[in-house]
């Protein structure tokens, strides 16, 4: 799996959740891309999704965590993030970012995937 891809797909859902005001759904996508953001390596992106689920859901179990990263070494955290995946895998993301035609923005030369991200997440704040 390309977590980079991954990060970016999830990001790109939570973005469209938001506008909906799904609220509930857009943190589910959120702690997706946290997860996918800190095995890309991308920490800050996942530190800002965490971020965003805790302003919606205080209590959500990834606040018990210090960090994103000890959240995914975490025993108690495994069966959360293996629901969310099954419910929304990286390749239903990938169709689901296609169906809705979400991939106008791509990283490039001048802009890294985690830049991108930070940038989509900014939506996601409004």
């Amino acid at each position: 799996m390309n977590h980079e891809s991954a990060m970016l797909a999830y990001v790109r859902l939570a973005e469209v959740s938001q506008r909906k005001r799904q609220l509930i759904g857009r943190d589910k996508l959120l702690v997706l891309a946290a997860a996918a953001a800190c095995r890309a390596a991308w920490i800050d992106v996942g530190e800002r999704c965490r971020q965003l689920v805790l302003e919606h859901n205080p209590a959500h179990l990834i606040g018990t965590f210090p960090t994103v990263a000890d959240a995914l070494r975490s025993a108690d955290f495994t069966p959360l993030l293996n629901q969310l995946e099954r419910m929304c895998g990286y390749e239903r993301a990938e169709f689901l970012v296609s169906e809705l035609d979400l991939e106008a923005e791509l990283p490039g030369e001048d802009r890294s995937a985690g830049q991108l991200a930070l940038s989509l997440l900014s939506r996601v704040d409004d």
